[in-house]
């Protein structure tokens, strides 16, 4: 059994999950796994939605199970996205944080996973001879980070792409990048949490009254969602209802005009698959940028565990599956002819190749693979 700590950009108690959440949790089946949580700064609670109290309390190792543990390190000075010589400091702190931590727990050479693109300092300076993978689940210089240089993200990633032993892509654009710097690249696309989607749920009480069939999205209402594109595919669908799952983080007036579209705000990660059971098809409804260019979605797994079929923006991570129910499409007009031909075709052997698909792509399944490219024996 090996050891291995993953050096996550979120926190574990966040409400939705990513893949540096579900990467540990199965890697932890076969191994000992330690969840490096992000280290707030000391301005977070004024810039994010961090409670001051993550500054100061329950730092330290944490054991959730005998092969899991959780590990809150320091806070860190502020502006590390924007200064590279600030991102240095903080990432030596962090490795002798680390560093002492492997000594106080007889550690000896710790294989290290970081989904932080800033993490070639702290490969460097941890005293470990195993594996330091980098792992690369989105374009980080696309996001629009408060008081960021894209220049200074960009150099970073670079560097910690350069430094790595590994690197794991989770798109073909995203490994194509990476290949420029750093010949050893797996493309390891996300996965599905098979026990949260395969649980039997009852339809949730908000939706129970909201007109059948509902078209859904679940997921951050960000700039990149295409609102104006929802709101003209509600138009020329107006005998189905449109529901959108998830946090606000854009304009959405052109949205709540639609009298055929319900904006219900977040949902507990727990109670999702309820409301994706809810939907008779699922939709990707991005704009065309670089950013989505480059991302594999994660909800497009969830809808097809779910058993709904799914109509997406073109991207390259997504491809027109007839057999699966997953159509491509551009414009309202051809995402409104998509829906109607998918609720009007969909047979119960598409949804029994949905579910294959996704036993096909569980996060366990994706753990095991990522720990035969490094070499991580059981």
């Amino acid at each position: 059994m090996a050891v291995i700590a993953v050096v996550s950009d979120a926190y574990w108690d966040d409400p939705f999950w990513g893949t540096n959440h579900h990467i540990p949790l199965n890697l932890a089946k076969e191994h000992s796994v330690i969840f490096i949580e992000r280290a707030p700064t000391w301005i977070s609670p004024l810039r994010y939605d961090v409670p001051w109290s993550r500054l100061f309390k329950n730092l330290g190792l944490k054991e959730l199970n005998e092969k899991l543990s959780v590990y809150t390190p320091r806070p860190r000075l502020p502006f590390d996205r924007r200064y590279r010589l600030v991102s240095r400091v903080n990432q030596k702190g962090l490795a002798r944080e680390l560093n002492r931590l492997f000594d106080e727990l007889e550690i000896a050479d710790p294989h290290v996973i970081s989904f932080d693109h800033k993490a070639a300092t702290l490969f460097d300076e941890l005293r470990t001879r195993g594996q330091k993978c980098y792992y690369v689940a989105d374009e980080v210089s696309e996001f629009n980070w408060p008081l960021a240089s894209k220049k200074a993200i960009i150099e970073d990633e670079i560097e910690t792409i350069r430094s790595a032993d590994a690197i794991i892509a989770t798109s073909e654009p995203l490994m194509e990048k990476c290949l420029k710097y750093n010949r050893r690249v797996h493309l390891l696309p996300h996965g599905v949490d098979l026990a949260l989607f395969g649980r039997t749920t009852e339809m949730p009480e908000d939706v129970r009254e909201i007109k059948k069939p509902i078209i859904g999205f679940v997921g951050k209402i960000g700039d990149w969602v295409d609102v104006h594109l929802v709101a003209g595919t509600a138009r020329l669908l107006p005998e189905a209802s449109f529901v959108l799952i998830g946090p606000v983080g854009t304009d959405v007036e052109a949205l709540r005009s639609e009298p055929n579209v319900h904006l219900l705000g977040p949902r507990a990660r727990q109670v999702v698959p309820a409301y994706l059971k809810s939907f008779a098809c699922g939709i990707i409804p991005y704009k065309p940028c670089r950013f989505i260019h480059n991302v594999n979605p994660l909800k497009m797994y969830e809808y097809l565990a779910a058993g709904i079929p799914v109509v997406s923006a073109p991207m390259p991570a997504v491809a027109w599956k007839d057999e699966l129910g997953v159509f491509i499409a551009r414009t309202p007009k051809e995402f409104a002819g998509r829906i109607s031909s998918l609720l009007s075709s969909d047979t119960s052997e598409k949804r029994a190749a949905r579910l294959r698909f996704a036993e096909r792509n569980s996060w366990e399944k994706k753990a095991k693979e990522l720990s035969e490219f490094l070499g991580v024996g059981a």
